[in-house]
């Protein structure tokens, strides 16, 4: 067994807290949220060790909690090869503000699970379930893999129910956005807009540490919404760059100078996903001044159009896209790295949001102007 951190907490009494996958977007009063951290605290009062996991948020959710009640804890980590173990482990206490003294991770998988993490699920929970001398069953899905674990024959281990709760519907529901006209006048749209949508975890820029705390006192709202993410944006006047599914990593803000209506009509739920590929919130900017600013228009093209390109133009390529998909109709601008909006006047910058009852809040937090999409 590979081990980073303390080794000497494997010797100690340990308690490992069970939760069956729940919603991608709970909320603090979610009833295994809330009986995870009374669970969480009471172990740890009693002198154990909690067995934690990180890749789902049933787990990260633990090893935010133990943390907090200055447990110790061993995470469990579903991945590792004998050379990234403690790049991941380090990465781990760095996310979570966990102390290395009151820490340690064993790895239960081979590298190739960073590219399948599901199909090491089973073998983190035996992994965590055999390491532990006490059980703690909180919110078990009827027929689920951990209800069969847990009436595996001949196990010995003890088992504590009085945290054992009814597996539930979330409290937070994904949202849903009707077919409502846009109740502004976008004939003359000059703007180019960055739009956001609801992060399943923490958003770029925020540690997971933070993201668990924001979730603990969320009460019934999922704390990274696609408006929360569009007042973090106004709040710290940075939109983050991202490298997914751009080449080589590069880390960039994505923009279309379609124009709302236009852009909503595209608006599609993803089932596999459990979310929407955007949502009715973003950030528009005047063209004259994203064109001041570096932010330019991606250039389409085919492989070999990319290899002719100057080095400066390469990093504004998109692929064309083949055979059916032409991504060209997304008329995306692009620009290179965390965007800075204290360089844009304010009123150059426009705020796009759904609801009416949402406006107050956000123009209590920016000069710029405020829109709101629905006409209801």
């Amino acid at each position: 067994m590979i081990v980073q951190g303390n080794r000497d907490l494997l010797n100690g009494k340990l308690a490992v807290i069970l939760n069956s996958s729940q919603s991608k977007m709970p909320c603090g009063n979610d009833p295994w949220v809330a009986t995870t951290s009374t669970a969480v605290a009471d172990l740890i009062e009693s002198g154990y060790t909690i067995i934690t996991s990180i890749g789902l948020i049933t787990w990260e959710l633990a090893v935010y909690l133990v943390a907090r009640n200055d447990g110790n804890q061993i995470v469990v980590s579903p991945h590792c090869d004998n050379e990234n173990g403690r790049i991941i482990f380090q990465s781990t206490v760095d996310e979570f503000g966990l102390d290395d003294d009151r820490t340690a991770m064993v790895f239960v998988a081979p590298e190739t699970s960073l590219r399948k993490p599901k199909a090491t699920w089973l073998k983190r929970d035996k992994a965590a379930i055999t390491l532990a001398n006490l059980l703690v069953p909180v919110s078990i899905r009827p027929g689920g893999r951990l209800e069969n674990l847990l009436k595996t024959p001949g196990d010995e281990r003890g088992i504590l129910s009085k945290y054992q709760i009814e597996y539930k519907k979330p409290i937070v529901r994904p949202p849903r956005y009707g077919d409502k006209p846009i109740s502004f006048n976008i004939e003359n749209w000059n703007y180019i807009t960055h739009w956001t949508r609801t992060q399943h975890g923490p958003w770029l820029g925020q540690t997971k540490r933070d993201f668990y705390r924001q979730l603990i006192k969320s009460e019934n709202e999922y704390p990274n919404s696609a408006f929360d993410a569009l007042i973090n944006i106004a709040e710290e006047g940075i939109i983050r760059a991202s490298s997914k599914k751009i080449r080589d990593s590069l880390e960039v803000v994505g923009f279309t100078e379609s124009n709302p209506r236009e852009v909503l009509s595209q608006m599609r739920w993803l089932p596999k996903r459990v979310s929407w590929n955007f949502e009715p919130y973003g950030i528009a900017i005047r063209k004259r001044a994203a064109s001041g600013i570096g932010i330019r228009p991606v250039i389409y093209g085919y492989p070999e159009d990319y290899m002719r390109l100057p080095n400066p133009d390469k990093p504004y390529f998109q692929s064309r896209g083949q055979r059916d998909v032409d991504w060209s109709v997304e008329r995306e601008w692009r620009h290179i790295g965390d965007l800075d909006l204290s360089k844009i006047p304010p009123e150059d910058l426009t705020f796009l949001i759904w609801r009416k009852e949402e406006a107050d809040h956000l123009r209590k937090i920016t000069a710029s102007k405020v829109l709101v999409l629905s006409a209801d």
